[in-house]
């Protein structure tokens, strides 16, 4: 056995965001023999620790002291070779897969090795090599990410909530991947949650806003977080009633890009009211079917796609129309969306359908606007910028901008990514309360459905064409 050394120091650290408390005195060591979980609730501060550790943050000297090169995947791609900044949102759906822009392959930039060429088939992103990176899904970005940290086998791997977006097998494959990694003497940190803390762990740290806990796993006791409690707030943004019966007709659906075939003759009707489960796997084509939906992909104008009874391209009605009367978040949105908006101003550009904050708000969204941050207890964050925020606490930003113009469709696809136990719960029973409201939501955990969702379609990826 490889002799057990110490690839980095923490002391004290304490860190502060925009005036802000975010991390308080704390302090372990990270040895070659251990993998680490970091758990804790939104806002605790668990992003930032592991940017610190990756050197990403200025600290203090002498509270972190590296003894090993480390590398960092974080929850967006950020790098000389990809921004998002570069691009606008729906510039992901405009162009074919086959254009100039940063193929997969060429991001990877793995070398042919039997173990390279293992990890790519079972994360599967073999088929995916091809093509435009921009346009990958939520999923498959997050397993290139993950894949490129992988193959370099750093001694010290930081992950930021690696198991997000991912299917079951998926998680099931990078689960089998990293416990072998472990095996084999690399050390790790990972973002994770508290009830799926995986089995190669040996230590945890808890974040919270009491400080730190850090210790071996089988010494750590999960802090049962406190349940909703206040009551459920009424929204006053008046509900209109729909002018429609029929939200969503699908009639022999086909999308191509290039010679991949991403949706296949697919039919599908929701009617008004109706509450949906959507799932399928990583690849699938979810995220395509509902920026059909949505009005964000040109292809809708290619099929036979009817929104609220009438056919795109078809009738003159614009695609203002259809988003005016859709609440709408995907991790897809939250990684364009602009940084410098205040969290307040974040949620009211759901107002517009944009990501720009309308010039007047009617006196009704102000208040909904304060009960719905009260609610979620994201009060304090209403006038930080956007950027500030943790993942979990833009998610959270992200969702209310979804809820507050009160619409008579809910388009979620995976709504609850980086929610701690309690914001799901909260998130669920509101949704519950919606009872007139259209519901499509995304996952790829059946128990975060509402109980009101009594509807699935499932997507399937098409089988493969060509020789």
């Amino acid at each position: 056995m490889a002799e057990s050394i110490v690839l980095l120091d923490v002391a004290d650290l304490t860190l502060k965001r925009a005036a802000n408390q975010i991390l308080h005195q704390v302090s372990l060591q990270i040895r070659s023999d251990q993998c680490w979980a970091v758990v804790g609730p939104i806002g605790s501060g668990k992003t930032t620790f592991l940017q610190a550790l990756a050197g990403n943050l200025s600290v203090r000297p002498g509270m972190i002291q590296r003894h090993s090169a480390v590398a960092f995947v974080s929850f967006k791609e950020e790098s000389r070779q990809f921004s998002y900044g570069s691009y606008f949102y729906q510039q992901r759906y405009q162009a074919t897969m086959s254009d100039d822009s940063l193929s997969l392959r060429t991001y990877l930039q793995l070398p042919e090795t039997p173990a390279t060429n293992d990890l790519i088939r079972q994360l599967g992103l073999e088929p995916l090599l091809d093509l435009s990176f921009m346009k990958l899904s939520n999923g498959q970005t997050r397993k290139a990410r993950i894949a490129k940290a992988l193959v370099k086998r750093p001694p010290l791997l930081l992950l930021d909530n690696p198991f997000v977006g991912l299917d079951s097998a998926s998680r099931h494959d990078l689960t089998t991947w990293l416990s072998g990694m472990a095996e084999r003497g690399s050390a790790m940190v990972l973002v994770t949650e508290p009830t799926d803390i995986p089995a190669f762990i040996t230590h945890v740290l808890r974040l919270d806003d009491e400080g730190s806990w850090a210790g071996p796993k089988e010494t750590y006791k999960p802090v049962d977080e406190a349940s909703p409690n206040g009551p459920i707030p009424s929204l006053q943004t008046a509900y209109k009633e729909p002018d429609f019966t029929t939200i969503f007709q699908l009639n022999d659906i086909t999308v191509r890009y290039g010679d991949r075939l991403i949706l296949d003759d697919l039919n599908w009707t929701v009617e008004a009211g109706q509450k949906w489960a959507l799932l399928g796997p990583n690849g699938a084509g979810k995220s395509v079917l509902l920026s059909l939906l949505y009005g964000d992909h040109p292809q809708a104008y290619a099929n036979d796609v009817r929104v609220f009874g009438h056919r795109r391209g078809k009738s003159g009605e614009s695609i203002w129309d259809v988003k005016r009367r859709i609440g709408f978040v995907s991790p897809e949105l939250h990684l364009y969306f602009p940084q410098q908006l205040t969290a307040r101003q974040v949620i009211q550009s759901g107002l517009t359908d944009t990501l720009v904050v309308p010039r007047t708000i009617a006196v009704e969204a102000e208040t909904d606007l304060a009960a719905l941050a009260h609610y979620f207890g994201v009060t304090p964050l209403l006038d930080r910028s956007f950027g500030t925020l943790s993942t979990g606490e833009q998610r959270l930003t992200l969702f209310i901008r979804a809820l507050i113009k009160n619409p008579p469709v809910l388009l979620l696809d995976e709504p609850f990514q980086a929610f701690d136990k309690r914001s799901i719960c909260l998130a669920r029973e509101l949704i519950d309360t919606l009872q007139q409201t259209g519901l499509l939501f995304v996952t790829h955990d059946r128990a975060e459905l509402p109980a009101t969702v009594d509807h699935v379609f499932a997507l399937h990826r098409p089988a493969p064409t060509g020789p």
